[in-house]
């Protein structure tokens, strides 16, 4: 499948960071605080308006989402609505020479899409669960360990 297409037709970075941030939940406040102290919802939004963005912030920015950044870079909605669209039809030969054109299930790629960035949200909130958990964690590690070094200093003294 074709997904970039040249000159005219090429893909929106910034459009494709919206609509992978978008599919996963994430506001772009919360994107720009991922990003670091330097970013505001105002600069991801004009990001999001370019249709080429830098390929390091591109890079940045797909780790934080958690996506490849060949998706950001060249995902083409309508290459891929018309790649899938090539499979609503097939062409059956009977015995006899003659053609059946027979309808094979109806496939919307932006419902499949949609359906897989629902799946890739889980794992993602998994992933963001598990790791609040090990901050968690090491927090209680670390409080105990103050509150170790209070009890021997309070004995030495």
């Amino acid at each position: 499948m074709k997904i970039k297409t040249d000159g005219a037709g090429q893909a929106h970075q910034g459009r494709n960071v919206k609509r992978f941030r978008e599919m996963l939940g994430i506001r772009q406040e919360a994107l720009a605080d991922q990003l670091g102290p330097e970013w505001s919802q105002k600069r991801i939004s004009l990001i999001e308006a370019r249709e080429v963005v830098d390929p390091e912030l591109l890079n940045s920015i797909a780790e934080l989402l958690k996506v490849p950044v060949k998706v950001l870079e060249n995902f083409d909605e309508q290459a891929a609505i018309n790649y899938f669209n090539t499979f609503n039809h097939s062409t059956q030969h009977n015995g006899n020479g003659d053609v059946n054109h027979a309808n094979t299930p109806n496939f919307d790629p932006f419902v499949a899409l949609v359906e897989a960035m629902k799946e890739l949200k889980t794992v993602y909130g998994e992933n963001r669960e598990l790791h609040s958990k090990n901050e968690a964690l090491y927090e209680g590690l670390l409080n105990l360990e103050r509150e170790k070094n209070a009890y021997l200093q309070s004995k030495l003294a």
